[in-house]
């Protein structure tokens, strides 16, 4: 059997028996579903207003047992307004920290009043009234004074924090004549008021109560335009009509009327309502629990009435009447459309068997391909590839984790000298080839000193950053790193990959790194660091370049006198105060791509040979800006190399004119003094022999 058929005899019998059961349940699921949507929504009423009230009156028993609520007795003037601006201040912080509360405010036994409230909740004649800053944020009333002198005065805080004063007006508001400050001292603790109209915008609402510390009574405000809008949202169906009661015939708030021509609009809405109030005052006869069916106006309906938990004392109900027709509307069309899905599952399963074959060897492909990217030696694909088959999920995760290590590992060995590996097919063996190379050496001046004052981790981590810098120039310009020694690098050119111009790359190489080592040495000046100064030696010969070690652990790197030379050549710098010194053999191959000064003939210390040494001074193309000091300086070295020690030192010094600080000049001034005090030795050919390295 195909994989179609097989999964036709598996869906077909399955959806029909979906189907079926459907058709069974959907009287009890509907049932149960009512009752999960009325119990949800008690729990949301509750926790709306338990957890409301609860938070809240945690934040205003802490703020009413602050000193600054206690009241001043016999305070006036300066003093009174002080206490009443830092009342104020954190009514109006409490009113941020709580969106639900409307307003907050504090009543004394006194008759004094203050008040913070949101001014969205004030009516357009308020507003207009007030004088009310479209940018307000919060609405400030402060009532004081007997009698006919009894005043409110108003201020207003801005959105940006500052307050405007507002208009000062008589006022009959009395605090201790309100239900929340009569209720509150009656219950001598927190308490919930019975539904009222607020004085201030004459909206339905409660309001809640804590005694201060001190004396009097700090109270909050509760619209129930939230409770409105929370109770509509937990609607069973459209037509549903839900009702928060706090007793057989006090309706504390209903879900919003429906008003035609709305969809979901129910003629008999008003009858409705009506029926379902009367139920309320049924169930409040009892134990507030009550489901029963009725009929209004032709029309079916479930009508249901749990209790909420006491707030403070007071009892609440959840009321709610569901049209029958409504209530099985949802699963009908559900049904129904399980139908159709059922009819169009067998069609798509056989599609998704053909769609998983094609998305299994795409899957597979993509790894495939990223394997070759491996085996290329590029790492630069780090998106799995994701599949919710878990065995494809296996492979690419293994695939992964092989890219991530090969990528590490391949910081170790050169990318060239991996790729000739994998291409020879005698990579492994140990030996080599015998091959003209260009090796250059180099070094940090004063290492030693300075890794005595630098703590080994900071030392490292510098190491890596400059290492870094000149990996980058040498990689960039074709050449392979052999190893690192301490603070020193060799690397060679033209192995394993032959280079024709490989003594141009390495001359290069060797202005860059020294380019990029000053960068990263004013930078750590700048950060009052100690800089590292590089000395670099190259030279160009032949050598055997190939593996080198034992049959456990082998090592691609080269053999002969050239690597040595250059070493000298780095050395030498020391000598001469210069960042680069190449041997006669690389100036004499680049002198058509590099300016360069020939800085001296010598016999270096260990050696009997005589060794031109000349130092690169920049590209070809900058050769008109060396052109006076070149002139000199063979004027000098021609002076120098004659004898004429006298004229030598004159033009030497010409040339440290030309360039303040030149290492050679003052190399070469020094040396023809102690010439002329100790007399031109035998023989005297210009030749400079050094005894020590």
């Amino acid at each position: 059997m195909s994989i179609l058929g097989l999964m036709a005899l598996i869906v077909v019998p399955l959806a029909s028996a979906l189907l079926w059961l459907g058709w069974l349940t959907t009287d009890s699921l509907e049932q149960r579903r009512a009752d999960e949507r009325t119990a949800a929504l008690t729990r949301a009423v509750s926790s709306f207003l338990t957890d409301g009230v609860r938070i809240i009156m945690a934040a205003g028993q802490t703020l009413g047992a602050q000193p600054s609520f206690a009241p001043e007795s016999g305070a006036t003037g300066q003093a009174e307004s002080l206490a009443d601006d830092e009342r104020r201040r954190q009514l109006v912080g409490l009113l941020g920290r709580h969106p639900a509360v409307a307003a907050v405010y504090a009543g004394y036994a006194d008759g004094h009043f203050l008040y913070a409230g949101r001014p969205t909740y004030f009516s357009a004649g308020q507003r207009a009234e007030l004088g009310l800053p479209e940018s307000a944020s919060a609405a400030l009333r402060a009532v004081e004074g007997e009698g006919a002198a009894r005043r409110e005065t108003w201020s207003f805080v801005l959105s940006d924090g500052t307050m405007v004063a507002g208009p000062t007006l008589a006022s009959d508001f009395d605090p201790r004549t309100r239900p929340w400050f009569e209720e509150t001292i009656r219950r001598q603790g927190p308490a919930l008021t019975d539904l009222y109209r607020f004085a201030w915008s004459n909206e339905p609402g409660l309001s809640a109560g804590i005694p201060m510390a001190a004396g009097g009574v700090l109270g909050f405000d509760f619209r129930l335009g939230t409770l409105a809008r929370l109770i509509g949202e937990y609607r069973i169906t459209p037509g549903s009509v839900v009702m928060v009661s706090a007793g057989a015939s006090d309706v504390l708030i209903e879900s919003e009327p429906c008003q035609e021509p709305a969809p979901a609009c129910s003629p008999q809405d008003r009858e409705v309502r009506q029926a379902l109030r009367e139920v309320v005052a049924q169930a409040s006869r009892s134990d507030w629990h009550l489901d029963r069916s009725a009929t209004v106006d032709g029309r079916a309906y479930r009508l249901i009435v749990r209790p909420v938990p006491p707030v403070l004392g007071r009892g609440f109900a959840v009321a709610t009447a569901v049209p029958v027709d409504e209530l099985f509307a949802a699963s009908r069309g559900l049904l129904e459309r399980t139908a159709v899905l059922a009819v169009a599952t067998v069609a798509l399963a056989i599609g998704a068997a053909l769609a998983a074959s094609l998305l299994l060897s795409r899957a597979i492909g993509r790894i495939a391909t990223k394997t070759e990217q491996i085996r290329g030696l590029d790492f630069s694909n780090r998106v799995p590839v994701k599949s919710s088959i878990t065995e494809i999920r296996r492979l690419s995760d293994s695939v992964e984790r092989m890219r991530e290590g090969l990528e590490v590992f391949g910081r170790y060995v050169s990318k060239n000298l991996v790729h000739q590996v994998m291409r020879s097919t005698h990579s492994a063996e140990v030996g080599g080839v015998r091959r003209d190379v260009t090796v250059m050496f180099t070094d940090i001046e004063g290492f030693s000193r300075l890794s005595e004052n630098i703590e080994p981790e900071l030392l490292t981590s510098r190491l890596s950053r400059y290492f870094e810098a000149l990996g980058g120039a040498i990689s960039g310009n074709h050449g392979m790193i052999d190893k690192y020694i301490g603070d020193s690098v060799m690397a060679f050119w033209n192995a394993p990959e032959l280079d024709p111009d490989h003594v141009v790359h390495a001359c290069r190489a060797a202005l860059q790194a020294s380019a990029a080592s000053r960068q990263l040495g004013d930078k750590w000046r700048g950060l009052g660091r100690p800089a590292f100064r590089t000395r670099i030696g190259l030279h160009t010969g032949p050598a055997v370049v190939g593996n080198v070690g034992a049959r456990e652990r082998i090592n691609y790197t080269l053999v002969g006198q050239v690597a040595n030379q250059a070493s000298r050549l780095e050395g030498l710098n020391k000598a001469y105060g210069t960042e680069i010194l190449a041997s006669g053999e690389v100036a004499a191959i680049a002198v058509d791509h590099f300016v360069w000064r020939h800085v001296d003939r010598v016999v270096a210390a260990g050696t009997t040979e005589a060794l031109d040494i000349y130092e690169p001074l920049g590209e070809a193309s900058a050769a008109a800006g060396h052109g006076e000091f070149l002139e000199q300086w063979r004027a000098a070295r021609d002076a120098y190399a004659a004898g004429r020690f006298d004229a030598a030192i004159t033009v030497f010094s010409a040339t440290l004119a030309l360039r303040p600080g030149d290492g050679p000049s003052r190399t070469f001034i020094e040396r023809c003094n102690r010439l002329l005090e100790s007399g031109m030795p035998p023989g005297w050919e210009g030749v400079w022999h050094f005894d020590q390295k």
